[in-house]
């Protein structure tokens, strides 16, 4: 059976659209089971090669779906015979029903599991629910040659080691998809496929690479007998309360670590129920640092307690504790979350458009300030964060990575102002 996987592109520009196109790892690893079923597989990221969709030849489409490429995805789908169809991915975890308008069956939750029943004809229900997979040591290696047009040797390739996070945060929809108990690969089974990578560096996409300390100093001392390096991650806070773990990552080749800071505001990490502290955050900022670890650090900006200053206050921090980018979304209500759910109930989503869902744009109104204060105020403390003299500035004290990432993010908010501009959305709202 011929069949083809999709990764929809967004139909709308965003800050790190343009930094660097890493595919999802769930049609990769769907892909390699479909291969090693004896099925004659391709799967095409939009972002990395668009496909010819009047000459594509397929028995099977799948499409997977991100909240902000739900609409592409569809539109993808509008092309093909609705019998041929199947939509998996977060979006359509979250929301079946919509997606089963335009195929003849949805997939929620993981679907490793149950992907070779679907597209064998055993499997025939309209939504199907996949059970979590336990056993992660029982995924394939994924077979990144089946994207076309993806590098093999790519500058960062994504590794997956664990699924689940226990933390209910009421912005994120990852415990809807992957649940709240953690599953974690063994070591060997991570190293051995890190092993037969030819990438120049890795991203540990787990959601928070330290949930178990344990289990991460055995994977780190593999990793530093082997060489693994370099390599970045996401982490907690918390990791900064374990010095031994901290220098541990740094010797065995961690150069960044991504931080879900979320706020410095105290009312809106109580009300995100981030379980943390603005005095963690400044502790962690400064032991990350200590180790010459770089940070890019996450805030979601727009919360109930947050008002016109908020932001301000959030760059003054970034700017202060010397982060090295931050990225600064602003709160969307994905369907499925309590955000969405509380948002829904008190009429105060103003735009449904997937496509703007993406954290760069303002779909409802905030309870302090109005939205297109908080869309403009995100996007001019982006460009001062990112401007031309702190480049310059962090060149001049050699500080080279830094300053071409500074520029880098200059150059991509300028153009995602310009894109916006000409659709009126940065003076429609």
């Amino acid at each position: 059976m011929k069949i083809v996987l999709i990764e929809p592109r967004a139909k709308r520009a965003n800050f790190y659209s343009r930094l660097y196109v890493m595919p999802l790892l769930g049609p990769v690893y769907l892909g390699t089971i479909l291969r090693n079923s004896g099925h004659e597989v391709k799967i095409y990221n939009e972002d990395i090669r668009m496909p010819d969709y009047s000459r594509l030849e397929a028995d099977l489409i799948g499409i997977s779906l991100l909240t902000s490429t739900a609409p592409r995805g569809y539109e993808i789908a509008r092309k093909f015979p609705k019998d041929k169809v199947i939509i998996g991915g977060v979006h359509a975890s979250l929301m079946p029903e919509e997606a089963s308008q335009y195929a003849r069956q949805v997939v929620v939750g993981e679907a490793e599991n149950v992907i070779v029943d679907i597209a064998e004809g055993r499997l025939r229900d309209s939504v199907v629910h996949a059970k979590p997979l336990e056993n992660l040591d029982t995924l394939p290696f994924p077979d990144f040659s089946l994207i076309q047009g993806y590098s093999l040797s790519p500058l960062i390739s994504p590794v997956s080691t664990s699924r689940g996070c226990p933390f209910d945060c009421s912005f994120c929809s990852v415990t809807k998809m992957f649940g709240k108990k953690y599953r974690f690969r063994s070591a060997d089974n991570i190293m051995r496929e890190v092993g037969s990578r030819r990438a120049k560096s890795f991203f540990i996409c787990d959601d928070n690479f330290t949930a178990n300390p344990a289990r991460t100093r055995h994977l780190l001392k593999l990793m530093l007998k082997d060489r693994i390096s370099p390599w970045c991650c996401q982490v907690r806070c918390d990791v900064a309360k374990d010095a031994e773990l901290l220098n541990l990552m740094a010797k065995a080749g961690c150069r960044l670590v991504c931080v879900g800071f979320e706020s410095i505001n105290p009312h809106t990490l109580k009300a995100y129920k981030k379980s943390q502290t603005v005095e963690e955050i400044v502790h962690a900022i400064r032991s990350i640092h200590k180790k010459k670890i770089k940070i890019h650090g996450m805030f979601v900006l727009g919360g109930e307690d947050d008002n016109k200053n908020t932001v301000w206050d959030t760059l003054r921090f970034a700017l202060k504790q010397k982060l090295d980018t931050v990225q600064m979304s602003v709160l969307t209500p994905f369907p499925g979350t309590k955000v969405h759910e509380e948002l829904t109930a008190q009429k105060r989503i103003f735009n449904q458009d997937w496509s703007l869902y993406d954290g760069q744009h303002v779909v409802f109104r905030p309870k302090l300030l109005s939205a297109k204060q908080l869309q403009l105020s995100v996007l001019s403390a982006y460009i001062k964060f990112y401007s031309i003299s702190k480049s310059v500035s962090l060149l001049m004290r050699f500080r080279f990575r830094n300053a071409l990432f500074r520029f880098m993010g200059y150059r991509i908010v300028r153009e995602w102002m310009s894109h916006n501009s000409k659709m009126g959305w940065l003076t429609g709202n």
